[in-house]
């Protein structure tokens, strides 16, 4: 057996404020007509896919009653220092929040921040 493709599922309270925040911090959007009122796929250059879906949609496929907005910290890289700056600037006007700005850990430059459902990302320069 091979595991040909994998992707991150996370629960999302409103589909479009999130899409206008992820396609304001730089990812592409991804639509299908199938699914449109239930989730929405963000897509990085490397052609992976993170899907944003509803809560109750989570809810009703993960069997879950209660969800959490932690439940895995999401790593991007960028190219530079300078990129994980200017992402960080484009989260705070896309109303989400910087926890850390800055940092270095295990010698990669980066930061933490969490979008508008509390999900929290690491970004760091490689």
């Amino acid at each position: 057996m091979e595991i040909t493709s994998s992707w991150l599922n996370l629960p999302v309270t409103n589909l479009e404020k999130s899409e206008a925040f992820y396609k304001a911090i730089g990812f592409e959007i991804k639509k299908s007509n199938e699914m449109i009122d239930k989730m929405r796929g963000i897509a990085t250059s490397d052609n992976k896919v993170i899907m944003l879906i509803e809560t109750e949609q989570f809810k009703k496929v993960s069997k879950l009653a209660d969800i959490g907005s932690n439940e895995a910290i999401i790593s991007l890289s960028v190219r530079s220092n300078a990129e994980v700056d200017a992402l960080l600037d484009l989260v705070v006007s896309a109303n989400g929040k910087v926890l850390e700005r800055g940092t270095s850990h295990e010698g990669f430059y980066g930061g933490l921040f969490s979008d508008i459902d509390g999900h929290l990302y690491n970004v760091i320069a490689m």
